[in-house]
C-alpha cells in the first residue's frame, strides 16, 4: 500500500512515454531523401516533437544528502516518523528516536562549537586587529598627506608623539600589497559556495511533494527499486522543523564566519597571519562534517549514503540557463561584492591609510628600517603600535 503513490505518478509518466513511442516509428519509416526533400513548410512539425520530447522529459529531480549532522538529522526525523504509522512495531521505533536523540546531540555540538570558536577569535584576535583603528586614522593620515605633498616631501619626525605613532603604525601595515585582496578573494568564494548550498536546500525542500495533496503517500520515505531511498514527500511541519533546526542556524553560524574571517584577513598584517587562518577557519566550516562521520554509527552513514531527496523541477531549476551558466555568474558577481564590501567599503579607512603608507615609504625607504629598529614608547606598547624588540645577546654596542 506504500507504493501506490509512487505508482500513480509513475503512471503519468508511462502516458506520456506511450505517445513518445507512438511518434518515433514515424521517424524509423522515413527515408533520408524524404528528410532532406522537405521544404519550410514541412520542417515546422519538427518544433511541435522538440516540444512533444520536453513534456516526456522527467520532471522530478534528486538530490544526495550529505555527510553532517544536519542532513543526518533530517534523516533521523523522517524515518522516526514513518515508524510512528506503525503501530506493532515498537522496538523499531523506540530504535529509530534513540538515533535520532543521538543525530541530534551531535547537531547542537557542532553548532556550538562553530559558533563558540568564532565568537572566541572574534573576541581575542580580530578585536585586537581593529584597536589602532578603532579611534581613526584621520590624525595619522593628514600627518603623512602632508609630509608627501609638501615640496620637498619631509620625512615625520620622531619627536612628535602623533607623526611616530603613525610612521610606527605605516611600517607594520604597508607590507602586504594586494595579498589581502587576494585572500578575501579566496574566503569570499569559499563562503559564497556554503551559503549558496545553504540556500539550496532550503529551495529543495520548498519544492518536496507535500503529502496532502496525495491521498495515497503515507510514508515521506519511499524506496526505489535499486534499493536507494528518496524523500519524495514531506509535510509542512516537517518543513518547518527542518528549517528551524539545521538550515537557519547553520546560515546564522556561517554568515558570522564569513564576517569574522573577512576582517580577520582585511586587519592582518603579517603572512602568517593570513595564512594560517584561512585554514583554521576553513576546518571550522568543517566541524559538522567531522562529528558526524567520527561518531555516527556505520549502518546509519550508509543509510544517509543511500538516501536522497526527491523534488519537483521547478523555479531556477527549470531553466536550462539558469542552470548552466546563471548560477555561476550570480555566485560570481557575489564573490565581487563581498570583496568589494570589505575591501573598499566597510574598511576604507584602513585601504586608504595602506595605500598611503605605501607611497610615503616609497619617498623615505629608509624609515621602515630604522622605525622596525627602535624601541617603541609606553604609550605605544598600550595600543599595540610597539615595534617587536630585537633578540640579540650581543653588547649593546653591537646589537
Amino acid at each position: 500500500p506504500y507504493q501506490k503513490a509512487r505508482a500513480a505518478r509513475s503512471a503519468q509518466r508511462l502516458r506520456f512515454g506511450a505517445l513518445a513511442m507512438e511518434v518515433l516509428p514515424i521517424f524509423s519509416e522515413a527515408s533520408t531523401s524524404d528528410v532532406w526533400n522537405y521544404d519550410h513548410q514541412d520542417v515546422r512539425p519538427k518544433r511541435s516533437i522538440r516540444k512533444l520530447w520536453s513534456v516526456v522529459q522527467d520532471q522530478m529531480s534528486t538530490y544526495q544528502l550529505q555527510q553532517m549532522t544536519g542532513d543526518g538529522l533530517v534523516l533521523a526525523m523522517v524515518r522516526t516518523r514513518d515508524q510512528t504509522l506503525e503501530t506493532n512495531q515498537r522496538e523499531e521505533l523506540a530504535q529509530e528516536v534513540l538515533q535520532l536523540v543521538l543525530v541530534f546531540l551531535l547537531h547542537i555540538a557542532s553548532l556550538f562549537l562553530q559558533f563558540g570558536l568564532t565568537y572566541h577569535l572574534y573576541i581575542t584576535t580580530v578585536d585586537g586587529l581593529a584597536a589602532p583603528f578603532d579611534e581613526g586614522v584621520g590624525a595619522y593620515m593628514q600627518v603623512i598627506q602632508q609630509a608627501v605633498e609638501q615640496d620637498p616631501p619631509h620625512a615625520l619626525s620622531k619627536d612628535n608623539d602623533v607623526q611616530k605613532d603613525a610612521l610606527d603604525l605605516c611600517v607594520k601595515q604597508h607590507a602586504m600589497g594586494y595579498v589581502h585582496l587576494m585572500v578575501l578573494s579566496l574566503w569570499a568564494a569559499r563562503m559564497v559556495a556554503e551559503i549558496s548550498e545553504l540556500l539550496n536546500r532550503l529551495t529543495i525542500l520548498s519544492l518536496i511533494a507535500d503529502p496532502t495533496n496525495e491521498p495515497l503517500a503515507r510514508a515521506f520515505l519511499q524506496e526505489r527499486e535499486d534499493g536507494r531511498m528518496l524523500i519524495a514527500y514531506m509535510g509542512r511541519r516537517m518543513k518547518v522543523a527542518v528549517i528551524t533546526l539545521c538550515i537557519l542556524p547553520k546560515l546564522g553560524c556561517t554568515i558570522f564566519l564569513m564576517w569574522t574571517g573577512g576582517k580577520l584577513f582585511m586587519l592582518t598584517y603579517t603572512m602568517g597571519s593570513l595564512i594560517i587562518p584561512l585554514l583554521t577557519l576553513t576546518y571550522i566550516l568543517q566541524i559538522p562534517s567531522i562529528l558526524f562521520t567520527g561518531f555516527s554509527s556505520f549502518k546509519f552513514k550508509e543509510k544517509l549514503d543511500m538516501t536522497q531527496y526527491e523534488y519537483n523541477v521547478a523555479l531556477c531549476y527549470s531553466s536550462q540557463h539558469c542552470q548552466m551558466w546563471g548560477l555561476t555568474v550570480i555566485k560570481t558577481l557575489a564573490t565581487f561584492f563581498y570583496v568589494f564590501m570589505i575591501y573598499g567599503v566597510v574598511f576604507r579607512d584602513v585601504t586608504s591609510y595602506r595605500n598611503l603608507c605605501s607611497r610615503y615609504l616609497a619617498i623615505f625607504p629608509q624609515e621602515a628600517v630604522a622605525s622596525a629598529a627602535t624601541w617603541g614608547s609606553p604609550a605605544q606598547s598600550e595600543r599595540g603600535l610597539a615595534p617587536k624588540r630585537l633578540n640579540c645577546n650581543l653588547p649593546c654596542d653591537r646589537c
